[in-house]
């Protein structure tokens, strides 16, 4: 293995004529004499660093990971095989510019060379395969690129929904939804009106759709590794007039679920046609979602858009199925193999359900609604030379729907939605629906990209997304933005700057006041006035002394948590939506629907939007309901951390956990589990930390990088990861930016030659 994967370094000889100088953190600085040079080099050093999570992604990609971790992943291979996941990237990968399939060529050329070279020197994890990786094809970029996509979208939470209009009605639905339009947007003001949310109606469900909902449990929870949180990001932009140097400074972060290897990989790439760093992912070529060039930078959040729809199918019993259907056959490791029924209605493939039993679910997704041409972007991106080429380059843009940020040395920033919006009835924005003509998307064409919101230059002299509400106009993008308190946080951080730098863009990272909290604090202090635990009315002093800060110092903060998802768990429980199987044992995955059920009810708490509640609707019971919860609160911290509240500080109990998927699925490989640590923030504060009821307070869900690009001068930016950028345990380059990214400090991004040569450590010629 080569220095980034754990190798002594040193200086070695190659063929593809590129010069990879990996730095004090392992980062690999390519030199290439051409682009495709530069695209095989990325490939080489991808696969150097995480050719594991590559195959990793490939195995799931193309419906193979039951080869490896037996029948823990036949119903995942399932699922992706109905939805026809590999011929859908094989043909998106056919239709692409010839020049988009050269990139994606002699990226795989550069990471079957590895193969080759490394054949006898894999990561650890292969000692639990049946077999050694196969070669990479070109194709599998597309394939591993939409894998880390489809669960981005809406799938999951309009089932979720339609679970909770089973069990609780369409009025406890719209409670969990909230007034949307209440919320701040990214861009206020723009367009034209033209539709709320839900265009005032009410969410409709078949009848069927709960008992499918039921039926399909198993298949739904045999999901959750390959699900992602659906987004919870921050990016913000400065124009010159508000910065030390007197140009752009472009920073944010990203937040998923926490795994290891880490979603994101560093890398530089320089050759003729451009000079660009970035953050990648591991299998795809260039930087989708954060780097810059020479001239222009970007970085996105999670457009929240409304992506796919669930159909519920109906069949007739003891009918025969024709063409298209087919049977797949999957291999079951030491279980031997599972035919899998797979076939397509009108509107989309069926992904659960079985038509034998009379009615299935079946989906549509951008993702595979017309060619998928997002790859034709990743070249001229890297090649733009302004905001303005930037925009126009991300013009292919497909999968997923972003709040693109852009900023440019002469001084422009810039926001544009990018990305496929296809606009349906308003009865598909909630919840699953009939399976007929009138809710199918033929003849449907996708939001005009001169139509998507867009903000340049604005007079206030910053650009801010984080996940929340687009804008007061244009097309509808969806219901599931997330609330406007992180958005609003960074607004009030910029606002006073007139000189920044990198140094404060740190410090926007790191900011932990939650905008939430005071509005759940007024509710526990209105309503909390029947105690009677002892120590109840301490706990009361000290969040009436708080500053609503979610240090890790501060027991004030574990007080607030605790209390709130107690709030959580009794609205819940009244809803009749109580844990995480929502009426189907299993499904949604418990983290993911306990998250959802946490985000929606503190939206309904912020809202004071309680009537919906059986027990809640009135003020005597709100009181006995909130009392108890700090009562609780009380009895189980005391329990947990001890009989001082003063010693109950939030980092003794907000810890983030980093799984590792392969030690998540075989118990013999849990040694590549990375170390748990404490930290900071929550799931509504601009560092995350998200939590979920079902985990308690464990952080499920944070930054999985940091960066902060100065356009002033590109040596003073700067990034981090959570883990490094090797995903081989014990390689050195695994773990050692873990603590800057506990600290919330960047590390140096080195991008001049100069800059470069300071810091390598080893070159290679490859």
């Amino acid at each position: 293995m080569t220095q980034g994967s754990g190798s002594d370094g040193g200086v070695s000889a190659g063929v593809l004529g590129v010069t990879i100088r990996r730095d004090r953190w392992g980062i690999a600085h390519a030199e290439a004499p051409t682009a495709d040079g530069a695209f095989a080099a990325q490939g080489w050093v991808a696969a150097d660093d995480r050719i594991w999570q590559m195959e990793w992604d490939r195995c799931r990609a193309t419906g193979r990971w039951a080869e490896v971790v037996g029948m823990a992943g036949a119903r995942e291979d399932a699922f992706f095989r109905r939805l026809g996941l590999a011929a859908i990237a094989q043909a998106n990968y056919a239709a692409l510019e010839p020049r988009t399939q050269a990139m994606c060529e002699a990226y795989t050329q550069g990471v079957n060379r590895w193969l080759a070279d490394y054949a006898d020197a894999l990561p650890p994890e292969f000692e639990h395969h049946p077999s050694p990786p196969e070669p990479w094809e070109p194709w599998h970029c597309v394939a591993v690129y939409k894998l880390r996509h489809i669960f981005m979208g809406t799938l999951t939470r309009k089932l979720w929904r339609g679970r909770i209009m089973a069990q609780a009605g369409p009025e406890a639905v719209m409670a969990i939804v909230g007034d949307v339009e209440a919320d701040t947007a990214i861009v206020p003001g723009y367009g034209q009106h033209r539709h709320g949310p839900g265009d005032g109606a009410s969410p409709d469900l078949l009848a069927d759709a709960a008992t499918l909902l039921d039926a399909s449990a198993v298949d739904m929870a045999a999901l959750a590794a390959a699900m992602d949180s659906d987004g919870a990001s921050n990016s913000w932009a400065l124009s010159g007039e508000r910065t030390a140097s007197g140009k752009p400074l472009l920073a944010g972060d990203p937040h998923r679920g926490i795994e290891f290897p880490n979603v994101y990989h560093q890398c530089h790439l320089s050759c003729d046609d451009f000079d660009a760093i970035g953050m990648g992912f591991p299998g795809v070529p260039g930087f989708p979602h954060f780097g810059h060039n020479a001239e222009v930078a970007w970085g996105i959040t999670h457009g929240m858009c409304d992506d796919t729809d669930v159909f519920v199918e109906r069949f007739e019993l003891d009918s025969t199925l024709g063409e298209p259907w087919r049977s797949e056959t999957l291999d079951i490791r030491g279980e031997g193999t599972v035919e899998v029924l797979c076939g397509s209605t009108p509107r989309g493939p069926v992904v659960l359900g079985d038509p034998a039993d009379g009615v299935a679910l079946s989906l549509q997704w951008t993702g595979m609604f017309g060619p998928d041409t997002t790859f034709d972007a990743l070249w001229p991106m890297l090649a733009a030379g302004s905001t303005a080429e930037l925009i126009e380059a991300v013009r292919p843009w497909v999968l997923p729907v972003n709040n693109l940020l852009t900023a440019d040395r002469a001084g422009g920033i810039a926001f544009k939605i990018r990305g496929r919006v296809v606009e349906r009835s308003p009865a598909s924005r909630w919840t699953p629906v009939p399976g007929t003509d009138e809710f199918g998307w033929d003849g449907r064409q996708p939001v005009p990209f001169e139509e998507l919101p867009h903000w340049a230059n604005p007079d206030r002299g910053f650009l801010v997304t984080a996940n929340n509400r687009t804008a007061d106009g244009g097309p509808y993008i969806s219901l599931d933005f997330a609330g406007p308190s992180r958005h609003d946080r960074i607004c009030e951080l910029l606002a006073p700057m007139t000189s920044a730098t990198v140094s404060d863009m740190s410090r926007v990272h790191s900011d932990v006041t939650s905008l939430v909290a005071p509005r759940v604090l007024d509710l526990i202090n209105e309503y909390a006035v029947e105690c009677g635990h002892e120590l109840s009315h301490t706990l009361l002093d000290m969040l009436a002394d708080w500053d609503q800060r979610m240090t890790a110092d501060s027991p004030a903060a574990t007080i607030y948590s605790v209390i709130k998802r107690r709030l959580i768990e009794a609205i819940i429980e009244r809803l009749g939506i109580a844990g995480a199987e929502l009426g189907a044992a299993g499904w949604p995955p418990a983290a993911e629907a306990s998250r959802m059920a946490a985000g929606a009810v503190v939206r309904m708490l912020c809202e004071r939007n309680l009537d919906v509640v059986p027990g809640l609707d009135n003020p005597i019971g709100r009181r006995m309901a909130v009392s108890a919860c700090v009562d609780e609160t009380a009895a189980e911290l005391t329990q947990r951390l001890g009989d001082d509240p003063q010693s109950w500080t939030w980092g003794r109990v907000h810890r983030m956990a980093s799984p590792h998927p392969l030690a998540s699925a075989l118990t013999a490989a849990r040694d590549l589990h990375p170390p748990v640590d404490g930290c900071a923030g929550d799931g509504d504060t601009v560092r995350q930390g998200g939590t979920a009821p079902e985990t308690g307070e464990r952080a499920i869900h944070g930054s999985v990088a940091r960066y902060a690009f100065d356009l002033g001068d590109w040596d003073s930016s700067g990034w981090v990861v959570p883990h490094g950028v090797s995903g081989v345990r014990g390689s050195g380059h695994d773990l050692d930016q873990r603590q800057a990214w506990i600290d919330c400090e960047l590390i140096p991004m080195s991008y001049s030659p100069d800059a470069v040569e300071a810091v390598s450590v080893d070159v290679l010629e490859i």
